[in-house]
């Protein structure tokens, strides 16, 4: 970092420090960008629960679901980008139904009946397997989207914001303890930006 860009920071930090401690007055923002502060601020923390709570729903045993996450997290760090889905509870059951219903052989009724509502159970984990993708695809994957690029340029954005206030108000109070007091060439120049 340069003399100048040091001497910058320098000057932002005292003026952070002259505003929370010494009580110097900042640049007042308008009241609709301090609203659109707030709701950037809970938009942020709604796309943060729903993405969570939504995951939840889809997959509703927390230590499948740890364990799921965990074994994802490896194969991602070994190369290895396939996800497995989480085993839907109506899938295994069917699973124990058939190979059980099996077993008892295709002279029982209770064997057979077996048979069938496993079959049947299967074919609703198939069901629920092709909502968590569709959910997945058309809201998780878009709202991943907006967190991770969208608000993180934001917050971005902001933080700028707030070292170019810092630096506009720094500048601004050095200026009038000047010399001379009146505005001159630089409080023009920074007022006109």
């Amino acid at each position: 970092m340069s003399l100048a860009g040091l001497k910058k920071q320098f000057n932002k930090a005292n003026q952070y420090v002259s505003e929370k401690i010494g009580g110097a007055e900042p640049t007042r923002l308008d009241e609709d960008f301090k609203e659109m502060e707030r709701k950037t601020d809970v938009t942020a923390e709604l796309i943060e629960n729903l993405i969570n709570r939504t995951k939840e729903y889809l997959q509703p045993n927390p230590a499948t679901r740890a364990k799921m996450n965990a074994f994802n997290s490896y194969a991602k760090m070994r190369g290895q980008a396939k996800q497995h889905p989480y085993p839907q509870s109506e899938g295994l059951l069917g699973d124990t139904m058939v190979k059980y219903g099996g077993d008892l052989g295709p002279e029982s009724l209770f064997g057979q009946s077996l048979i069938e509502a496993g079959e049947a159970m299967r074919q609703m984990a198939e069901v629920k397997y092709a909502l968590e993708d569709q959910v997945r695809q058309a809201f998780l994957d878009p709202l991943h989207l907006l967190q991770t690029k969208d608000i993180k340029d934001l917050l971005f954005h902001r933080k700028k914001l707030e070292g170019r206030r810092l630096d506009f108000d720094c500048k601004k109070r050095k200026h009038v303890k000047g010399p001379g007091g009146g505005t001159g060439k630089l409080g023009a120049t920074i007022i006109g930006n």
